[in-house]
């Protein structure tokens, strides 16, 4: 028999393998955001014709006690001649210039949250609300290629999309994911939300949340070699044109080093594509190696034309194109004055006044922790016994030396001409007083860093699970210190750690 015809039909139990994308929540949640937008944007005009004050409004609930998640907007609606395009899988809208170019968002993005989910529609300047529920399970049991939709009367001037998920699959939100949730899509819709159009509110099943864009203050100050010249302000606008690919925006050095707040983010059509949220982007060729100044200092913002994205809208094609208009940017940058990787690199953040002010607030927490009689004869007694008391210095010794460590750093140290490994080793469970201890054993060094001690209890940064590195660059740079003193005349080295040891208890 002769072959003329073969169906291209999607068939139902395809929306199974939906379920296994790989897809974030910001990602999906956005796909619904993405929809909204676009139906703004297409119906501006129309839309704030019939509402001068209009703003479009997205809103993201979840329902704890129901175990249902809702994406409700006041955007246009799907009308009458979009209506079976937007529900029919892989239907690539005839515009594909805007956001939703795919013509899947919203149906992976339903498959992959939940096993059911009802869509109420009505479209700006027509009569009919349309109502479509679709079931997984039913859908792939009863091989359904078709759907019901329910129409009732309304007025013309009513618009709105309301999506209820129900059902929720593993991939749903949990109570844990709704800060980074908000976080991320505060980023990805910065450029919306910074025009004041469009709000975005983000309901975590307790509170509602409206989300703002990130903002970081730019460095207004002299250039570093020149410390007593004009503030500049260090933002370097860019406007790049490569032929096909185009590049808009800017790069800047942040005012005070910010955790999360340091990186590139690029965006297509408004939208954040790579660098949005914890996401960081880093291209090495503007931001240089980590830990850098300039790693630290660098951020910016590029409105990208000409790539193509990923289907999830989580990275752009052509990674090779991208990463050479990325170096011709940074050779741009670099053949400018001033110069704006200079002075991300060489500028010290704290100015004369500003250590003078710390140096005031330290003075005054100091004092309030000290004793009125500074040579209290019970006190200074109590603390001579307890730095002599070398059963317990011992003790405390054994105790953190022969515990289990959860983490092992390894450096390497040259010590009378020969090279060594120096094993850092984080405690984070013993009984030990000791902040931190070394020993030399089997041909090595080691540093035991006491993270259970009470010091890091004491203090609310270290409560809040913040910044440890510059404490334990510390304890590691006096071990160091302790290991190479003997070369130069020192003697019982271990001495001053042990005494230190001691002290650092003071306010345990």
């Amino acid at each position: 028999m002769a072959i003329s015809q073969v169906s291209i039909a999607l068939k139902p139990n395809v929306y199974t393998t939906f379920r296994d994308l790989p897809n974030t929540l910001s990602n999906t949640l956005g796909e619904y955001v993405d929809n909204a937008v676009q139906s703004y944007f297409d119906n501006k005009e129309r839309l704030k014709s019939c509402e001068p004050n209009y703003k479009l409004q997205i809103y993201i609930i979840m329902d704890w006690e129901k175990n249902t998640l809702s994406i409700i907007d006041n955007a246009a609606g799907i009308s009458e001649k979009n209506y079976l395009r937007a529900f029919e899988p892989a239907n690539i809208p005839e515009n594909r210039a805007g956001l939703n170019e795919y013509g899947m968002g919203m149906k992976t993005a339903s498959v992959w949250l939940s096993d059911n989910w009802t869509v109420t529609t009505k479209a700006l300047g027509e009569n009919k609300e349309r109502i479509l529920s679709f079931d997984l399970n039913k859908v792939i049991a009863e091989e359904k290629e078709v759907l019901d939709v329910t129409e009732n009367e309304k007025t013309e001037n009513e618009h709105y999309t309301r999506i209820v998920l129900t059902n929720l699959s593993k991939n749903a939100p949990k109570p844990s994911s709704f800060e980074k949730i908000k976080r991320h899509l505060s980023s990805i819709y910065r450029a919306f939300l910074r025009t004041g159009e469009i709000e975005i509110y983000v309901n975590d099943g307790k509170s509602t949340e409206k989300l703002v864009a990130p903002k970081y203050k730019i460095l207004n100050a002299p250039f570093y070699k020149n410390p007593d010249d004009n503030n500049i302000l260090w933002k370097k606008e860019i406007h790049f044109d490569a032929g096909k690919y185009k590049a808009n925006g800017f790069i800047a050095i942040l005012d005070e080093i910010q955790q999360g707040a340091n990186g590139l983010v690029l965006m297509r059509r408004g939208r954040v594509i790579v660098g949005g949220g914890d996401e960081h982007f880093f291209p090495s060729c503007i931001f240089g190696s980590v830990g850098t100044f300039k790693y630290k200092r660098l951020f910016g913002e590029l409105e990208l034309e000409g790539f193509e994205v990923s289907f999830n809208k989580n990275s752009f094609k052509a990674e090779d194109d991208l990463q050479t208009l990325l170096e011709d940017i940074r050779d741009e940058i670099k053949n400018s004055e001033p110069n704006i990787f200079s002075q991300a690199d060489g500028y010290r953040q704290r100015s004369r006044a500003k250590k003078e002010e710390i140096a005031k607030k330290l003075k005054e927490r100091f004092e309030e922790k000290s004793t009125p009689d500074l040579f209290e004869p019970n006190k200074v007694e109590q603390e001579e016994k307890r730095i002599k008391d070398i059963d317990a210095i011992k003790k405390n010794e054994e105790l953190i030396n022969n515990s289990v460590p959860a983490q092992t750093y390894s450096d390497s140290i040259r010590v009378n001409n020969k090279d060594f490994c120096l094993d850092y080793q984080l405690i984070t469970e013993t009984t030990s007083t000791d902040l931190y201890s070394v020993k030399q054993e089997n041909g090595k060094y080691v540093c035991n860093i006491n993270l259970n001690h009470a010091f890091f209890d004491y203090y609310p940064q270290f409560k809040k699970n913040k910044d440890y590195e510059p404490i334990i660059k510390l304890l590691m740079s006096f071990a160091k210190a302790e290991i190479k003193a003997p070369e130069m005349g020192t003697s019982n080295a271990g001495n001053l750690r042990n005494l230190f040891n001691q002290y650092v208890r003071e306010d345990d």
